[in-house]
């Protein structure tokens, strides 16, 4: 057995092309999806418990599609983080009133 070191996972990384506070805002759009999600999640249990199909399957694409946006979000992006984040408000607080 030798003595040498492990390959570091971050070696080929290169720096970071977005700042700080663009690093906290992409965290805070990823939290935001991530309710949206479970929002949906719930959504689709009703409309399952409700017997009703076709909404269960609409809200799974949506769900589906939110899902996506959270994998191809990038904090170099910051349009689509404040995208994000704008839209992730809107709904949440659209939960509330229901």
């Amino acid at each position: 057995m030798g003595s040498e070191e492990p390959e570091s996972i971050v070696r080929d990384m290169g720096t970071a092309t977005w700042s700080a506070e663009d690093g906290t805002s992409y965290e805070v759009a990823l939290d935001g999806i991530n309710y949206v999600v479970g929002i949906f999640s719930a959504l689709i249990t009703e409309a399952e418990s409700a017997g009703d199909p076709a909404r269960a399957q609409e809200l799974r694409e949506q769900q589906a599609s939110w899902s996506a946006r959270r994998r191809s979000l990038s904090p170099a992006d910051r349009a689509g983080v404040e995208a994000v984040f704008s839209e992730c408000a809107r709904l949440l607080r659209q939960s509330r009133r229901r």
